[in-house]
């Protein structure tokens, strides 16, 4: 809302009533109970762009003013009260003062009068505390409103600064050319006075990434313009004059980029499949209705253990059916979709009260600069997702065979140190495989990573099982999450990806480095997967 919003009148008149004892003390109290509360709506919020800093500005100064006037009143209110309660008082001295003899001799007549000087006093003393503590209120959020305006003034001024910073260039058309750096009249190239991060609004977790970056001393908002609007009416947005910066969600107007040229081989189940098929329950295909790989075998050749049928290119858990045989598979499907098909594992490692869980493993994977190198880490925690019923195969209910919401850290979980290992293993094999057969490709003269969680489950043999990447996992913050967040795990992979001094790597691991030849050249825009990707999307898919 406005601030304009919850104004009242400009001008609230107080008419002192007839002096009648506590009446006029309460008729002020009623008169104050339609007066406008003295509350801050607006907060400052960091703005991305020069019209939205703008924007936020004028509000907060509006804020201010309206503030200011709700704050007159009341005062005006309270300082009337105040003025009642001591004319009471005087009216109160004053009978006790001219109280007759013949009353004085009166014992239940003195008390009367003794007990009204009492009442009017304890009124004086009530209302000169309202007053004081009405006014520390006012100046209380006088002081708050001021403090958001001086933050946002301070916002506007650093936005001002990096405007001027004549060492951003603008981001080249052609892929393959180097920038031309800022010259100066010296002929000296002009060195960047700090690090720019733009949040352009492509969704994932560029926002999020903005915001620790920021932590740093030496990193600003640049902010964002229109860049395009599609023929959707969809609107796309890029940093102010297309400039070159260090990070934006926008790949091709960042030096680094946040999402893995060739993601779709890890986010796509069938693809995936073909990078690591001996780690993966073994999966059939269903496209338009019909089985593309060959089909399962008959109902009565198979274990009895639940079937699941999953959207090839979703990681939602309502794109999971479950079935209780594989003849059932085909009528789970749309005609228009393409799905994986895999039967429960046997003999699957349960918590101890038998509920059935899976690993959230996070990776971070780094493509470097020269479109050859990639950096492959694994984070040493991570969590256990648990279904809320205990498990039994001929139960087909998603609550208990389908697991998705991050249930617990997996510290504390008796098999993780040696299950880490060897999902460590698993993700090495398939990024390995991926680099090496060139469906991960380089970006020449760009950086580029993915921060990303790989779903796995145990048997009671010990051995574990691969299903899915998510590429777009769930992460939390200190401030939704003040007890369980993701934070040093995300500063932990920034600090990896662009270093600095005093940044640490964490829990993260080096995994391996992987070298391809003969990169692709170039950036480009984020691919259509990505940048569609919602922040927030479902941590984790049905694992079977």
């Amino acid at each position: 809302p406005t601030p304009a919003a919850t104004v009242g009148s400009p001008d609230i008149p107080v008419q002192p009533p007839a002096r009648e004892g506590g009446a006029a003390f309460d008729a002020c109290s009623a008169v104050l109970r339609g007066v406008p509360a003295m509350d801050v709506l607006v907060r400052y919020e960091r703005s991305w762009s020069i019209q939205d800093a703008l924007d936020q500005h004028a509000a907060l100064a509006e804020q201010r003013e309206v503030l200011a006037e709700i704050g007159r009143n009341r005062l005006r209110v309270r300082q009337t009260q105040l003025s009642f309660a001591e004319l009471e008082v005087e009216d109160s001295l004053e009978a006790a003062h001219s109280i007759p003899p013949s009353d004085a001799a009166d014992a239940q007549r003195v008390l009367n009068v003794a007990g009204r000087l009492r009442s009017t006093m304890r009124d004086l003393r009530l209302a000169s505390r309202l007053r004081l503590m009405e006014q520390d209120m006012v100046h209380q959020n006088l002081a708050i409103s001021e403090a958001e305006i001086e933050k946002s003034r301070m916002e506007m001024a650093s936005m001002k600064e990096v405007i001027d910073d004549k060492s951003l260039v603008v981001a080249p058309d052609d892929l393959q050319a180097a920038p031309t750096p800022s010259i100066d009249l010296d002929g000296r190239i002009v060195q960047q006075r700090y690090h720019y991060c733009t949040n352009c609004k492509v969704g994932g977790h560029g926002q999020r990434f903005c915001q620790y970056f920021l932590e740093r001393a030496d990193w600003r908002v640049y902010p964002n313009q229109k860049w395009f609007e599609d023929e959707k009416g969809n609107e796309y947005h890029c940093p102010l004059g297309k400039k070159l910066v260090d990070f934006a969600d926008e790949s091709h107007f960042s030096r680094i980029a946040m999402y893995l040229k060739g993601r779709a081989w890890l986010e796509e189940k069938t693809k995936v499949y073909d990078l690591a098929p001996e780690i993966m329950p073994y999966t059939y295909i269903v496209e338009k209705g019909t089985w593309r790989t060959k089909p399962p075998p008959e109902d009565h050749e198979v274990d009895n253990l639940p079937w699941f049928v999953k959207e090839a290119d979703r990681n939602w858990g309502t794109s999971v059916h479950v079935c209780a045989k594989p003849s059932d598979c085909i009528g789970l499907t749309n005609p228009d979709a393409t799905y994986v098909v895999q039967q429960h594992i046997k003999d699957p490692l349960l918590m101890d009260d038998g509920r059935k869980c899976h690993i959230k493993f996070y990776v971070l994977l780094v493509g470097h600069e020269d479109g050859e190198r990639w950096h492959l880490y694994t984070y040493q925690d991570g969590y256990l997702s648990i279904s809320p019923n205990k498990w039994t195969p001929e139960d087909l209910s998603k609550d208990t065979q389908v697991t998705i919401i991050r249930s617990e850290r997996i510290t504390d979980w008796k098999p993780w140190p040696t299950a880490y290992p060897k999902c460590k293993a698993g993700v090495v094999k398939i990024i390995k495989k991926a680099v090496g057969d060139g469906k991960l490709e380089g970006r020449l003269g760009k950086r580029q990573f993915e921060i990303f969680s790989a779903d796995f489950m145990v048997d009671t043999q010990g051995d574990v099982w691969f299903f899915e990447f998510n590429m777009s996992p769930v992460l939390k913050d200190p401030q939704d999450a003040p007890k369980v967040n993701d934070a040093d795990m995300i500063r932990g992979a920034l600090a990896i990806v662009a270093p600095y001094e005093g940044g640490s790597p964490g829990l993260w691991d080096f995994a391996g480095e992987f070298v391809r030849d003969q990169p692709d050249a170039g950036g480009g825009p984020a691919p259509a997967a990505a940048a569609g990707a919602a922040d927030g999307a479902l941590d984790g898919a049905a694992t079977c």
